[in-house]
Protein backbone atom coordinates (compact mmCIF):
# COMPACT_ATOMS: atom_id res chain seq x y z
CA UNK A 1 0.00 0.00 0.00
CA UNK A 2 1.56 3.16 -1.09
CA UNK A 3 1.58 5.93 1.61
CA UNK A 4 1.63 9.70 1.37
CA UNK A 5 1.84 12.33 4.28
CA UNK A 6 1.78 16.23 3.17
CA UNK A 7 4.23 18.44 6.14
CA UNK A 8 3.44 21.54 6.36
CA UNK A 9 6.17 23.69 8.23
CA UNK A 10 7.75 26.87 7.48
CA UNK A 11 10.62 25.82 8.28
CA UNK A 12 12.93 24.25 5.75
CA UNK A 13 15.40 22.54 8.36
CA UNK A 14 11.96 20.97 10.25
CA UNK A 15 10.52 19.54 6.99
CA UNK A 16 14.04 17.91 5.83
CA UNK A 17 13.91 16.36 8.99
CA UNK A 18 10.49 15.03 8.99
CA UNK A 19 11.07 14.36 5.60
CA UNK A 20 14.15 12.11 6.22
CA UNK A 21 12.09 10.33 9.22
CA UNK A 22 9.04 9.31 7.04
CA UNK A 23 10.91 8.67 3.93
CA UNK A 24 13.05 5.84 6.21
CA UNK A 25 9.33 4.59 7.18
CA UNK A 26 8.60 4.06 2.86
CA UNK A 27 6.32 7.05 3.47
CA UNK A 28 6.21 9.20 0.04
CA UNK A 29 6.18 13.06 1.80
CA UNK A 30 4.71 16.11 -0.02
CA UNK A 31 5.75 19.58 1.37
CA UNK A 32 4.23 22.56 1.88
CA UNK A 33 5.81 25.69 3.18
CA UNK A 34 2.59 27.84 4.30
CA UNK A 35 -1.02 27.66 4.95
CA UNK A 36 -1.66 28.92 1.42
CA UNK A 37 0.51 26.30 -0.41
CA UNK A 38 -1.30 23.23 1.58
CA UNK A 39 -4.41 24.75 0.85
CA UNK A 40 -4.23 24.70 -3.11
CA UNK A 41 -2.13 21.33 -2.75
CA UNK A 42 -4.86 19.57 -0.98
CA UNK A 43 -7.31 20.98 -3.81
CA UNK A 44 -5.20 19.91 -6.36
CA UNK A 45 -5.53 16.10 -8.35
CA UNK A 46 -1.82 15.43 -5.85
CA UNK A 47 -4.16 15.16 -2.86
CA UNK A 48 -6.18 11.81 -3.63
CA UNK A 49 -2.67 10.42 -2.24
CA UNK A 50 -2.63 12.13 1.05
CA UNK A 51 -3.21 10.26 4.16
CA UNK A 52 -2.39 12.77 6.92
CA UNK A 53 -1.30 16.44 7.02
CA UNK A 54 1.64 17.21 9.52
CA UNK A 55 0.32 21.06 10.13
CA UNK A 56 2.58 22.96 11.94
CA UNK A 57 0.51 25.46 14.10
CA UNK A 58 2.76 29.09 14.06
CA UNK A 59 3.25 29.90 10.49
CA UNK A 60 3.65 32.90 9.32
CA UNK A 61 0.38 34.58 7.20
CA UNK A 62 -1.89 31.83 7.67
CA UNK A 63 -0.85 29.79 10.80
CA UNK A 64 -1.93 26.08 10.66
CA UNK A 65 -4.98 26.99 12.89
CA UNK A 66 -6.40 28.88 10.25
CA UNK A 67 -5.65 26.85 7.59
CA UNK A 68 -7.05 23.81 9.15
CA UNK A 69 -10.16 25.97 9.69
CA UNK A 70 -10.19 26.34 6.14
CA UNK A 71 -9.48 23.27 4.81
CA UNK A 72 -12.54 21.48 7.12
CA UNK A 73 -14.94 24.14 5.56
CA UNK A 74 -13.78 23.38 2.04
CA UNK A 75 -15.94 21.12 0.04
CA UNK A 76 -12.90 19.47 -1.64
CA UNK A 77 -11.82 16.15 -1.23
CA UNK A 78 -9.70 16.08 2.10
CA UNK A 79 -12.62 17.49 4.17
CA UNK A 80 -11.85 14.11 6.16
CA UNK A 81 -7.86 13.93 6.17
CA UNK A 82 -6.37 13.61 9.42
CA UNK A 83 -4.53 16.48 10.36
CA UNK A 84 -1.83 16.64 13.21
CA UNK A 85 -0.45 19.84 14.71
CA UNK A 86 3.45 20.31 14.81
CA UNK A 87 4.28 22.60 17.56
CA UNK A 88 7.29 23.70 19.83
CA UNK A 89 4.90 24.63 22.44
CA UNK A 90 3.09 21.45 22.87
CA UNK A 91 2.53 21.71 26.53
CA UNK A 92 0.84 25.44 26.26
CA UNK A 93 -1.28 23.77 23.12
CA UNK A 94 -5.07 22.72 24.37
CA UNK A 95 -5.65 19.64 22.23
CA UNK A 96 -9.32 20.30 23.07
CA UNK A 97 -9.30 23.34 21.05
CA UNK A 98 -7.37 21.65 18.13
CA UNK A 99 -9.88 19.27 17.95
CA UNK A 100 -12.41 21.45 17.57
CA UNK A 101 -10.90 23.02 14.84
CA UNK A 102 -10.75 19.93 13.39
CA UNK A 103 -7.22 18.61 14.11
CA UNK A 104 -6.60 14.84 15.00
CA UNK A 105 -3.75 14.86 16.93
CA UNK A 106 -0.94 16.43 18.77
CA UNK A 107 3.26 16.20 18.16
CA UNK A 108 5.33 18.22 20.08
CA UNK A 109 8.53 19.56 18.92
CA UNK A 110 11.29 18.13 18.44
CA UNK A 111 9.80 15.45 16.85
CA UNK A 112 9.72 11.89 18.73
CA UNK A 113 10.43 9.29 15.77
CA UNK A 114 8.16 6.49 16.98
CA UNK A 115 5.44 9.34 18.66
CA UNK A 116 5.16 10.71 14.97
CA UNK A 117 5.02 7.10 13.11
CA UNK A 118 2.58 5.65 15.59
CA UNK A 119 0.31 8.66 15.67
CA UNK A 120 0.14 8.84 11.75
CA UNK A 121 -0.05 5.05 11.58
CA UNK A 122 -3.04 5.26 13.98
CA UNK A 123 -4.84 8.03 12.28
CA UNK A 124 -4.30 7.04 8.72
CA UNK A 125 -5.38 3.89 9.41
CA UNK A 126 -2.22 1.95 8.14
Amino acid sequence: MDKCVLVVDDNDFNRELVRDILEDEDITVYEAEDGSSAIELLESEQADDIDAVLMDVRMPGIDGIETTKIIRTKNGKCTDVPIIAMTADGFGTEMEMLQKIGMNGLISKPVDVNTLVEQITELAGW
